[in-house]
């Protein structure tokens, strides 16, 4: 069992932290272009003017959440980041750099910022925290790798807290590509982090487990989801789905669907995740959060934290 003590998710939808209300799903924008706050009390300008889109969102996110926590760097074992495709924005302007000018006399700055750990590096330094930090690019599961790295550290250090989020960004380059693998495809983008440990106490969310599968056949998916929430049949339960292919399950409970919110992002489940939290403050029931990107599932089962 996981516990979480602290969120925040910037996308779409704006920023959501630990003490903001359910945020209303039709006040997204067509393009899901993640609704960036002012970020002034979390970055220094002079710093925010040489940061890329996700190196600002990630930073913030990761600060809120720290902050809503209550904890300091000497309360953390860990911090650990899944992205898929790093700094796009970054490693774009630096590539087209060495283009234009015949590979000399290159800002490192770009350079520097386009590596796919930079912002695990840039949370820890910013709080100045040196404890385990990771960056796990795997695809559409690299926030569940990231998760599982948080859940190893935890095992270690079961009385420190650790910093886990998801983190991706889009741009022109990476829209045109995959528009052009499939038309309607709708590319998404944001940032989520939360603060997680082993206590109950100050918590707002119970992790009971989590469940992650590759397949292609929507049956053996279907098949997999439903012996999940088939152990929640007996009592009330909230199921947010975010998947675009339709799968059967038998006995549907309440359901919320968040795919037009996230849209196409290897790192959504750690957004869906987070308003699967946002439903379970809500509603104080258990929330089963089901998230699928091409052939990567998976499946997170939370519960209300009881006095």
């Amino acid at each position: 069992m996981m516990y979480i003590h602290s969120i925040c998710s910037i996308n779409a939808l704006g920023m959501i932290d630990t003490h903001s209300p359910l945020p209303d799903l039709d006040n997204c924008p067509p393009s899901l272009d993640a609704q960036e706050p002012a970020y002034a009390q979390w970055i220094p300008p002079m710093q925010l003017r040489r940061m890329s889109k996700g190196l600002r969102m990630g930073l913030t996110a990761a600060k809120s959440a720290i902050n809503d926590a209550g904890v300091t760097a000497a309360d953390l074992s860990a911090i650990t980041v899944g992205t898929a495709y790093g700094m796009l924005k970054d490693s774009e302007s630096f590539l087209g750099n060495m283009v234009r000018q015949n590979e000399s006399m290159l800002n490192p700055t770009a350079f520097i910022q386009s590596t796919h750990n930079t912002i695990a590096g840039a949370i820890a330094l910013s709080i100045q925290c040196n404890v385990h930090n990771m960056t796990f690019v795997h695809k559409a599961q690299s926030f569940e790798s990231a998760l599982l790295d948080a859940e190893l550290k935890l095992l270690q250090y079961p009385q420190q807290k650790i910093v886990i989020g998801g983190v991706d960004e889009k741009n022109d380059t990476l829209e045109w590509l995959l528009k052009g693998l499939r038309k309607d495809i709708q590319v998404g983008e944001g940032a989520s982090f939360m603060v997680a440990g082993n206590t109950p106490d100050k918590s707002i969310a119970a992790l009971k487990a989590y469940t992650q599968f590759k397949t292609n056949n929507k049956s053996v998916a279907a098949e997999k989801v439903q012996a999940i929430i088939q152990q929640y049949a007996h009592q009330p339960f909230l199921l947010v789905k975010n998947y675009s292919e339709a799968i059967t399950l038998e006995h549907t409970p309440e359901q919320v669907d968040v795919h037009e919110v996230i849209g196409y992002n290897p790192t959504g489940s750690s957004m869906a995740l987070i308003l699967g939290i946002k439903y379970l403050q809500q509603m104080n029931m258990p929330v089963i959060v089901v998230n699928s990107c091409r052939a990567f599932w998976s499946v997170f089962e939370l519960l209300p934290v009881t006095a």
